[in-house]
C-alpha cells in the first residue's frame, strides 16, 4: 500500500496555543443548548477550546492538510473525552496532533481524506487533559481519481 501524502503530520504537534472564556461566554453557551447555568461550563465549551485555543485558525489548519475551505471540508465525528469541569477565567493550553490519515473514495465525495486530529485542552494545575476532542474531517480531493 502506498503511504498516504500526509503521513509526515502524523504524530507530529500542531501549533499550539491558549484559551481562556469569560463567564458570560459560558452562560450564554448554556443559555443556547437549554441548559440551566452553573459555574462549570457546559461540556461543548471543550470543542470551542480545540477549535479558538489552537494557535491557527481552522483555515490554517486545513491548509497544513493540503485543502481549502472552498473545498468543502467537513467535520465527520468529534468525541469529547471529559476529564475535569472546565471554568472560566482558567488559562487552557490546547495541544494537537494529526493521529491518522486515511485516503478513501465515496459517490458523493469522489476521492477524500479521513483526517483524524486529537486535542487536549491542558489545566495548568492539572496532571492530566481536562479535556480531549478527538475530531475526524472529510477533506475532498477533486483533483484525485478513484
Amino acid at each position: 500500500m502506498a503511504p498516504h501524502p500526509l503521513d509526515h503530520l502524523i504524530g507530529e504537534p500542531l501549533p499550539g496555543g491558549h484559551w481562556v472564556f469569560g463567564p458570560h461566554e459560558s452562560w450564554l453557551l448554556h443559555d443556547a443548548v437549554h441548559s440551566t447555568p452553573e459555574e462549570a461550563a457546559h461540556p461543548i465549551m471543550a470543542f470551542l477550546a480545540a477549535q479558538r485555543g489552537l494557535g491557527i485558525t481552522v483555515a490554517q489548519l486545513f491548509e497544513m492538510f493540503g485543502t481549502d475551505m472552498a473545498d468543502g471540508p467537513l467535520l465527520t465525528e468529534s468525541t469529547l473525552d471529559l476529564n475535569a469541569d472546565l471554568h472560566p477565567g482558567v488559562r487552557y493550553e490546547v495541544r494537537g496532533s494529526v493521529v491518522a490519515a486515511m485516503r478513501k473514495s465515496g459517490r458523493t465525495l469522489g476521492v477524500f481524506d479521513l483526517v483524524t486530529v486529537r486535542f487536549d485542552v491542558l489545566d495548568p494545575d492539572a496532571a492530566a487533559p481536562a479535556a480531549t476532542v478527538t475530531n475526524v474531517y472529510a477533506l475532498p480531493r477533486r483533483d484525485e481519481r478513484p
